[in-house]
């Protein structure tokens, strides 16, 4: 391990007006690492007051290279080269045990920083005393929860507890009095074992809101770390982990129950979602099943299970049971539950005025379960002009894996079409009882020649079905 060029940064002892040290682990992460620094050269802080510690850790791309350039012309930038350690625990409590700051914020080598988040960060912590600062982070082609509407002196811990990255700005001096540092083996959620601590311990939590401050970007080429492959054994080992923790740092019971309770429906049951559930591998399927089940014997008892809400409660009792075919079957009537799409597979003018369609629904039925479905005719900007009982279906396919499809057979009467003289009326599915609506989409309707009425079926750019309504 070598530290590059002792010209490329200050002495590090030396702490004289330093508010943040702004800790980055590097591997591999060009061209995206390029975008940081970028974001990092022009925050509106005052160069001397922050410091940026770069841990190259053992990089094969143009990295290296990169770095080093970058801080040769900045006294406030230091690169760190070492060999590589396989994970980013040991390159964060690297940077950290450099760090001259009275803050310390982690940042990643694809991500970006938004110009004022430094300033806003350092600023709102001195001013309120926050040991832990959560900015107002967004998500660039990746999800990133959404925790509250406004900043927060004080943030609800159970909320903040929804998000385990370590993009956090942390008070030094609170991080070296109880001693918190990350996991450095390669074990998933290390950052998530961090912050458990840092939560806990802190005599204040806050959320900054207002402006973005973060934005953490999902690479193209598939390497950011939360989605690569992982082994269940091991991601739910980690989660266990993260629960211990929890559990032993937390002086009210009860919450740590519930904090533990909405990790495990975040982390493990989404693992039984249906589109999920149904293509995962059998063999996978097994090892999810038994970790999940050894990890709720630990930190899971029946009556903490009993406050999941639906459709969790019942898929975590599949699972505590070790049912497979519940899961299959819950997963079936889950699909079928939700209408997912419309599609119109032929439609004809009749002979005596009118349109006829064929329209394939996707889900929005569960089983024998009768929900009455309709058809909405639309004007384009303006309100409903016909609303038609789509009946009881002609058909109903199963496909494995894969929400039900119902087929209609439903006739637009000539008096709609009448109601829409002169504009476009835009057609959508609709489950009785319930306000959103599905679009039919067209994909074997193209054009049908106008009706003698002047009324033209057309599909637009997205194939969603429209018809074009003639004066008379």
């Amino acid at each position: 391990m070598s530290v590059s060029r002792s010209t490329t940064g200050p002495d590090p002892d030396d702490d004289a007006g330093v508010a943040v040290s702004v800790v980055v682990p590097v591997h591999d992460a060009m061209p995206y690492l390029v975008g940081l620094l970028r974001s990092l050269a022009e925050q509106d802080l005052d160069a001397d007051a922050y410091e940026v510690i770069l841990v190259d850790d053992g990089s094969t791309d143009e990295g290296p290279r990169v770095l080093d350039a970058w801080a040769a012309d900045r006294p406030q930038a230091r690169v760190v080269h070492q060999e590589n350690s396989g994970w980013p625990g040991a390159p964060r409590n690297r940077g950290l045990e450099l760090a001259r700051g009275r803050y310390v914020f982690f940042a990643d080598a694809d991500d970006e920083l938004g110009p004022e988040a430094l300033r806003r960060m350092v600023e709102f912590a001195d001013e309120h005393g926050s040991d832990v600062l959560v900015p107002r982070s967004v998500g660039v082609g990746r999800f990133v929860p959404y925790l509250f509407r406004v900043t927060r002196v004080d943030a609800d811990l159970e909320r903040v507890f929804h998000t385990l990255t370590p993009q956090k700005l942390f008070r030094r001096s609170f991080l070296e009095r109880e001693q918190i540092r990350f996991p450095e083996e390669k074990v998933r959620l290390e950052d998530g074992m961090m912050l458990a601590r840092a939560y806990l311990l802190a005599d204040r939590v806050s959320f900054l809101g207002g402006e973005v401050a973060y934005h953490l970007i999902s690479r193209d080429d598939g390497q950011n770390i939360s989605v690569q492959d992982f082994d269940p054994d091991g991601y739910t080992w980690s989660i266990g982990e993260v629960a211990r923790l929890i559990r032993e740092n937390d002086p009210d019971t009860a919450r740590a129950d519930r904090v533990v309770l909405d990790l495990y429906r975040r982390t493990c049951l989404k693992f039984y979602q249906p589109a999920r559930w149904s293509t995962m591998p059998r063999a996978r399927r097994e090892k999810f099943l038994a970790a999940h089940r050894r990890f709720m014997d630990v930190h899971i008892p029946p009556a903490l299970e009993d406050q999941l809400a639906e459709p969790f409660r019942t898929r975590s009792r599949l699972v505590r049971a070790g049912d497979a075919a519940g899961l299959d079957l819950e997963a079936r009537e889950s699909r079928d539950r939700a209408l997912v799409a419309a599609l119109v597979a032929s439609a004809t003018w009749r002979r005596l005025g009118g349109l006829r369609l064929s329209v394939e629904v996707h889900g929005a039925r569960a089983g024998d379960e009768h929900r009455p479905l309709h058809l909405v005719l639309r004007r384009r900007g303006g309100d409903v002009v016909e609303t038609l009982d789509l009946g009881s279906p002609g058909r109903v396919e199963r496909p494995e894996g894969r929400p039900c499809v119902s087929v209609f057979d439903v006739s637009v009467p000539t008096a709609a079409l009448s109601a829409g003289a002169g504009t476009t009326l835009d057609l959508y599915i609709q489950v009785e009882g319930e306000k959103d609506r599905t679009r039919l989409a067209a994909p074997l309707v193209s054009v049908l020649p106008p009706a003698r009425s002047g009324n033209r079926v057309y599909s637009t750019v997205q194939n969603n079905l429209s018809i074009e309504c003639g004066a008379g």
